[in-house]
């Protein structure tokens, strides 16, 4: 075996088990995948290849600042990489939203990219906007109507309605009287469809 050096060999590393680890293989799976064979090897090839992850692990920071707008750019990155590989009744946008989500959720184990955690997107799916529709709150009711849709057939401004509808009920939760904890992100909230 042999044992990596430098730094650009970390992150090519880290960048290809944080690929591996981060793919919902229900996503190509089932009666309607939602992407062909092959994706988890284009999404691999991306992460490794063309994701910025030296200036995320220098930066992070800085891009928290700047997240949704460097997400949008992720995300575009990715619709063009898999763009092929997505079911046409998908939206390749949102398709790659949802990639781009669980990767970056998978690399808050480590430390350089933690600063991240507090703008992290939630990884939509089925089962989280099942769960979301039946709560009846302030926060989410602009995007209650989205909710019955399919997170992937959703434009991807949709999708960023619906992050930034749960922004605001992470905050409306954190307001609660009484409360004995906080969330810090909305990647938190996973802990509702348990």
């Amino acid at each position: 075996m042999n044992l990596i050096s430098t730094q650009t060999e970390f992150l090519d590393k880290i960048a290809r088990e944080t690929a591996r680890m981060s793919y919902p293989g229900s996503m190509s799976r089932g009666t309607k995948p939602v992407v062909a064979k092959g994706t988890k090897k284009a999404l691999e090839e991306y992460f490794t290849v063309d994701f910025p992850l030296p200036l995320v692990w220098r930066q992070s920071s800085e891009i928290a600042i700047q997240f949704d707008q460097w997400h949008t750019t992720r995300v575009d990155e990715i619709a063009r990489a898999i763009q092929s590989l997505v079911s046409r009744h998908n939206e390749p946008r949102s398709v790659a939203a949802k990639f781009l989500n669980t990767f970056m959720h998978q690399l808050m184990k480590y430390e350089p990219c933690r600063p991240l955690l507090p703008v992290l997107h939630l990884p939509l799916d089925a089962r989280v906007f099942a769960t979301l529709s039946k709560l009846h709150t302030q926060s989410l009711a602009p995007v209650q109507n989205l909710l019955s849709c399919s997170p992937y057939s959703l434009p991807y401004e949709d999708h960023i309605q619906v992050q930034r509808a749960l922004l605001a009920f992470v905050n409306e939760l954190n307001a609660r009287p009484k409360t004995e904890f906080k969330i810090h992100s909305r990647i938190e909230l996973n802990w509702l469809w348990v």
